[in-house]
């Protein structure tokens, strides 16, 4: 049996290379110009690790203003630097400010370097992503309630990537299991 053929219209044929060139011009614009984009700033001297980390967190940026929306101040500087001089060194910080006249500006900061240790590039990720979620709940109407979790790490891991972690503060202040009566013996 034959096989029948199907012929397209011309003005389609004209059409598509139009129509495609314009998905393309448009898919452009979506990924290189976002609506809010903040200013990250990665001080290294490596050339290649710097661009690599730069557009990793330009990635998760652009995600978590997705997620929180309105939430995120648009005022937002990303600064990524080798360590962050403090009391004891810091995986990140953020610092807001209130200037006259504008609205209120968060600036980022980001390490590179812990006690010593380099941090992996999904370390940083995980220190942005805990300071842009402060950000967000700060700026969200209601109550927060942080209810801290906790991990232990497993036998398989190094020993010297386990980092000891602050007590909790909804431990019990003693042990009230002692002041419970025994119950008498049978």
């Amino acid at each position: 049996m034959a096989k029948r053929s199907r012929k397209v219209h011309p003005v389609v044929v004209r059409l598509r290379p139009v129509i495609g060139a314009l998905a393309a011009v448009l898919r452009f614009v979506r990924r290189h110009l976002p609506l809010c984009r903040f200013p990250i700033e990665v001080v290294l001297a490596d050339k290649t690790r710097r661009r690599c980390l730069k557009r990793e967190l330009a990635r998760t940026v652009r995600r978590l203003q997705r997620v929180f929306g309105e939430l995120l101040p648009s005022d937002v500087v990303v600064i990524v630097q080798q360590a962050i001089p403090a009391d004891r060194e810091l995986a990140g910080c953020c610092q807001l400010a209130q200037r006259p006249n504008r609205p209120r500006f968060a600036l980022v900061r980001l390490a590179l370097q812990v006690n010593g240790k380099r941090l992996t590039t999904d370390e940083v990720l995980a220190a942005l992503t805990e300071q842009l979620v402060g950000l967000a709940l700060q700026q969200a109407p209601g109550i927060d309630i942080r209810v801290p979790i906790r991990l232990e790490p497993g036998d398989d891991g190094p020993a010297e990537r386990r980092t000891p972690l602050p007590p909790s503060p909804l431990r019990p202040l003693r042990d009230v299991s002692a002041d419970l009566p025994q119950p008498p013996a049978v």
